[in-house]
């Protein structure tokens, strides 16, 4: 193979690697915005502490994980995804319910049901 040939080739395959790279950055950012947004909607509506603020956080953010995992795992199993999705969210929502008082926590299930129909239309439109 001729000199010329294989560095444009080995230039392509660096290119190509830090657009895969930058995908993923950009990617993993976005999902942390997402978690930051959500906690900081949830100390404003709850007002939570810092410290409820931290757990709630860390709570958000493994489920992240868990989310990229399923989706991972249950690939192409619609069922699957919608069942490991439901006890995912229901799991999430009783580890923060558990940092929450009792008054916060009667506060966030009234956020909770104002989400489901919202979510429910979403799950029937993208299922179309």
């Amino acid at each position: 193979m001729p000199a010329a040939i294989k560095r444009t080739t080995l230039g392509l395959m660096l290119v190509l690697g830090i657009a895969i790279l930058f995908s993923t950055l950009v990617q993993a950012q976005s999902q942390r915005m997402r978690v930051e947004d959500r906690v900081k909607m949830l100390k404003e509506k709850l007002k939570l502490s810092d410290e409820q603020s931290v757990k709630v956080t860390n709570i958000l953010e493994d489920q992240r994980e868990e989310i990229t995992n399923a989706t991972n795992e249950n690939r192409g199993d619609r069922d699957a995804m919608r069942t490991a999705m439901a006890e995912l969210m229901k799991t999430t929502n009783s580890k923060i319910k558990a940092v929450l008082t009792d008054d916060q926590a009667t506060q966030y299930d009234k956020i909770i049901e104002g989400r489901r129909p919202r979510i429910k239309q979403q799950t029937q439109s993208s299922g179309q």
